[in-house]
């Protein structure tokens, strides 16, 4: 559809309503009917096919040649403000120049005398080339006249900027009541819980507005209308908040808001609805931005950024991490270069240095200003974040290897992404260029060595669950300048979208902070919440949150319980030595995700069977024995037969759900089994060898239908169906190092082994 037609359109529409006085988007190549330029620079005005400011092409452009000193002005039709006490205007420009230090004048002014004299209403000083938008209310002299002008001039010497393009004028008479609904202030990705529906008024009548009634809609929930107190100047701008709370789980929403009135009265209804759609996760984490630096020991202006660079983080210790990408060019060269920094230029289309990306947004190409800001780098800190990373690096000098160990724990499903990690050098000294370098002597984060490649490591993590990485990396195959002055930095990022979801450094010189076990919530006449110490380290105590508030503070209990609600996450992390923390171990109860009732176990001495009532709009179930996770199923009942006479076995289970949602726990159910089934079976089965390093071999003298395994959190990894009924194998390369369970189907029932990944 034609831009001319939409404007008509909306022209029609919005002319009722708002009374608007000009809305003028430059569609022909003319300047508009009445349209003029007066004072000096006649000729460096144009209508350019280009659409700098931001709306569709065309666009009015001031040139800076011929160069001129002084004022000119681009000057609308005449227009009848009687009875009108002050307008709004709105228009976006463009801005460009090249050098920083000069200052342009850019305002607006009216005239209700052809031109004759002119009223400034508003004017602002410009040094920084970029993109703006302007709203402003306009009261002058000239208000309350009958053939009034506008226009927008400059007021300087063209010499120093290069061009100034100015699209979408709109003016219009202000009304002495009307609320402008600007933001629905919710991020994109939230936590699970309590929404907060926040929202920011901007007042566009003459009149102060003093009171307001807002409603919010969310989907599957009623409608939630509240009156708001304001205080709220002609063009001020103020948010409010919703006192009713809505529970939230994890999920993707629509919510609608709308301003009903405005002072007690009826309020323009065009600007005031507002809808945006939000994900909602288990919870939020707080973000370390990720700092990505590209650089040469070549590059004369790095040597400025990298100085700037420094104070920056010397400034905000723990809120960054950071990674230096060091080329092959200018001059001959850094010689730290390796080709996966080759690549990441690639990845981010950078053909000069310095260049530096903050969360993947460009901050910095070629310029000597600041990079990364004081002002942005908090901005990124505050965003929420939703995945966390945590893990330790360690050394052996002997043979120069570091190992690591990283956990990348989600709170949204993260599909198909990459995780990256990098071995940096903290400070190199022997870089340095003798001819042609940039006279530094010490260059900062510089990366030695990429995990996997600069194609990082294909990821995907379900929602509240975690995925563990472990590399040893042969440090003397690099550029490495000093074993003990190395950092290890980890990074999710979805390399299509290249949004990074999380960043962390790794502890360094350490072990591995392990995260707690088997965190289980059991419905009952109170939520009981257990877990279980890490079972390849001690750690110190545990921090217990639940709807993300520190409940329990270094505690050394591992269970505690709380009174029933609708809806709480529960995380519990596990704390270590100088202030180490793990990942979080996460879990939700809603009442919304039906525990299964009527659990029965029944011993048949042969095999011992569980079973229970189906729950509306599950989809599987697992199913615990002794506390730990024992088994997947997606029908209602469970036949067990890996017990020994006189065992005592207990059992529950919990209902899932789709986005990965599961129930709580019911309560135990024990037996003593009475038969020794597993005895016999034991002796009819064979598992080898154990354990286990590439192919896991399972031997029976009865037939095999499915080989499964999964971790210990009960994470399916391993799905194999034999071709030979007695004997199959099962690659186990591809697992992680430790202990793994094995599901093993049959004509003769399911059989659960236990081996080790070496």
């Amino acid at each position: 559809m034609k831009k001319t037609l939409l404007l008509t359109l909306a022209l029609l529409f919005s002319t009722t309503i708002f009374a608007q006085l000009i809305d003028e988007r430059f569609d022909s190549a003319e300047l508009p009917e009445g349209w003029s330029i007066m004072g000096d620079a006649v000729k460096n005005w144009s209508i350019s096919n280009t659409n700098n400011a931001g709306g569709e092409a065309n666009e009015a452009r001031l040139f800076w040649s011929p160069q001129f000193s002084g004022v000119t002005r681009l000057v609308t039709k005449a227009v009848d403000l009687t009875d009108v006490e002050g307008v709004s205007i709105n228009f976006s420009h463009y801005f460009e120049n090249y050098d920083q230090n000069y200052k342009a004048k850019l305002g607006i002014a009216t005239s209700s005398d052809n031109g004759a004299t002119w009223n400034e209403g508003w004017s602002l000083e410009y040094n920084v080339p970029g993109r703006y938008n302007i709203e402003e209310r306009i009261v002058t002299a000239d208000m309350g006249k009958e053939n009034v002008m506008f226009c927008i001039f400059f007021d300087g010497t063209s010499f120093n900027f290069t061009q100034w393009c100015f699209d979408n004028i709109v003016i219009k008479a202000q009304s002495n009541s009307e609320a402008r609904l600007n933001s629905i202030d919710i991020y994109d990705k939230i936590g699970s819980g309590p929404l907060d529906v926040k929202f920011s008024v901007q007042n566009m009548g003459n009149n102060n507005i003093q009171s307001l009634v807002a409603s919010y809609e969310l989907e599957g929930y009623e409608t939630v209308t509240e009156t708001f107190s304001a205080s709220i100047a002609s063009f001020g701008t103020s948010t409010f908040t919703f006192s009713d709370k809505k529970n939230v789980l994890p999920g993707t929403y629509k919510i609608k808001v709308n301003i009903l009135s405005v002072n007690g009265g009826e309020d323009n209804t065009a600007d005031n609805v507002l809808s945006k759609e939000f994900n909602a996760s288990l919870g939020e984490k707080q973000r370390i931005p990720m700092i990505e630096h590209f650089s040469s020991s070549t590059c004369a202006p790095c040597v400025l950024i990298n100085q700037l660079m420094v104070k920056v983080t010397d400034n905000n210790p723990g809120k960054y991490t950071y990674t230096k990408y060091v080329v092959n060019w200018p001059g001959m060269g850094d010689p730290y270069f390796i080709s996966d920094n080759y690549n990441k230029c690639m990845f981010y289309n950078v053909s000069t240095v310095p260049q530096m990306f903050l969360d993947s947004e460009l901050q910095l190409s070629g310029s000597t200003a600041q990079p990364v800001t004081q002002t942005k780098l908090l901005q990124r800190y505050d965003v929420p974040a939703f995945a966390e990373i945590r893990g330790a690096f360690n050394v052996n000098p002997e043979d120069k290897t570091v190992t690591l160990i990283a956990d990348v724990a989600s709170y949204v499903n993260l599909d198909d992404v990459r995780t990256f990690i990098t071995i940096n050098e903290k400070t190199t000294t022997e870089n340095i260029v003798e001819y042609g370098g940039n006279g530094e002597t010490e260059f900062h984060h510089v990366m030695m060595a990429m995990m996997n490649g600069s194609d990082g490591i294909e990821t995907t993590i379900k929602a509240g669950e975690y995925k563990r990485f472990e590399y040893t990396y042969d440090m003397s195959t690099t550029f490495m300048e000093d074993i003990n002055d190395l950092e290890v930095a980890v990074w999710v990022q979805d390399i299509k979208t290249k949004e990074i979801f999380n960043s962390h450094y790794l502890y360094e010189y350490t072990n591995h902070p392990y995260p707690v076990e088997n965190l289980q919530i059991t419905e009952g006449n109170r939520l009981k919440i257990t877990w279980d110490k890490p079972e390849n380290a001690e750690p110190l105590g545990y921090n217990l949150y639940i709807n993300n508030e520190l409940t329990l503070s270094n505690t050394q209990e591992k269970s505690f319980s709380v009174d029933k609600s609708d809806f709480c996450v529960v995380e519990v992390i596990a704390l270590y030595e100088n202030a180490m923390t793990s990942v979080g171990a996460v879990n939700i109860y809603s009442s919304e995700f039906g525990v299964p009732q009527n659990l029965t176990v029944t011993d048949n001495t042969s095999n011992i069977v569980v079973s229970w009532d189906a729950v509306e709009g599950a989809i599987g179930y697992e199913v615990y024995r002794n506390k730990k996770y024992y088994a997947s199923v997606e029908t209602t009942s469970f036949t067990d037969i890996d017990f020994l006479k006189g065992d005592q076995c207990c059992y529950q289970v919990k209902a899932v759900f789709e986005n990965n949602n599961k129930s709580a726990l019911t309560k135990e159910e024990c037996v003593t089994a009475t038969g020794d089934m597993l005895e016999e079976l034991n002796s009819r089965l064979e598992i080898y060898p154990n354990p286990a390093n590439d192919m896991l071999f399972i031997d029976a003298d009865f037939e095999i239908n499915e080989v499964v395994i999964y971790d210990v959190y009960g994470r399916q990894q391993v799905t194999e169906t034999p071709s030979n009924q007695d004997m199959t194998s099962v690659n186990v390369s591809g697992l992680n190092a430790g202990i793994y369970f094995v599901k093993i189907n049959t004509n003769q029932g399911e059989i659960v082994k236990r081996f080790i990944k070496k």
